[in-house]
């Protein structure tokens, strides 16, 4: 499925379309901007949240997603209940070891609860181009979160407030040894700010199932197992420095015993 909608499964098909690769490369060359300088466009990519895109990916997901999971992966799910008794949406979030985080991790969720879940990916690369927003949108349901600050907190607030969870990799980025690394504190801010629990969740296994620069998930069907903690709330007058810790203790706690 694209190498699993990775970075390099989508610069892959890219590389396919001459006059894609063409504005890519001007683009990369001016900075992102016409003209040189100033800050990058982002592709946004709404649409895929309207109600004929969410039955495709709902359809793509169930025919193409989820059969492929289960062919080439062992994957146990546990806790995954604790999201049915918040009565809302949440911010989802995860450790970050492989570009089969996002697919394992909705795959976890089952179709019910992944219907309205938002996934965020880096809008300085998932969406500085058409050719990567459409397809990562349609498909996992992506939407642009700037790591460096700016319009993609917008996004993630308004997509909590029409009652979309969103799943965050706090650790800005894949771990290219497998430990968990720092959280960033947007996760915890945006929870904060919208007065939504934050979902603690570990991935156990994906590192070793399919490394960076691994295109493809190992042979013999790797076991993952995916734990969904409880839900943490913000304590009164807490801010995103303070909820931060907690939020990252509480996701070691998951790894340490998965």
């Amino acid at each position: 499925m694209i190498v699993l909608m990775g970075e390099d499964g989508l610069g892959r098909l890219a590389r396919a379309f001459p006059t894609a690769r063409r504005r890519a490369a001007a683009s990369a060359a001016s900075g992102g901007a016409p003209g040189g300088g100033g800050p990058r466009k982002v592709h946004r990519n709404d649409w895929v949240r309207s109600r004929p895109a969410s039955a495709v990916r709902a359809g793509l997901q169930r025919v193409l997603l989820t059969p492929l999971m289960r062919a080439e992966l062992r994957i146990e799910v546990h806790g995954v209940e604790v999201l049915d008794g918040i009565g809302g949406p949440a911010v989802i979030v995860a450790n970050h070891s492989s570009h089969l985080d996002t697919p394992v991790l909705l795959d976890a969720l089952g179709p019910r609860r992944r219907r309205r879940v938002a996934v965020a990916a880096a809008a300085d690369y998932f969406f500085d181009v058409w050719w990567r927003s459409a397809p990562s949108g349609l498909v996992i349901g992506t939407f642009p979160l700037d790591r460096r600050g700016g319009p993609g907190a917008n996004a993630s607030s308004k997509l909590l407030a029409d009652g979309w969870s969103l799943v965050i990799f706090p650790e800005g980025g894949r771990s290219y040894t497998g430990q968990m690394r720092p959280f960033k504190k947007g996760a915890a801010y945006l929870a904060l700010e919208a007065g939504v629990p934050v979902v603690p969740v570990a991935l156990r296994g994906t590192y070793e199932a399919m490394p960076p620069r691994q295109n493809w998930p190992s042979k013999g069907r790797p076991r993952i197992s995916v734990t969904f903690g409880e839900p943490l709330y913000g304590r009164p007058g807490e801010r995103a420095g303070d909820f931060t810790p907690r939020v990252e203790e509480a996701v070691a706690k998951l790894l340490a015993n998965s």
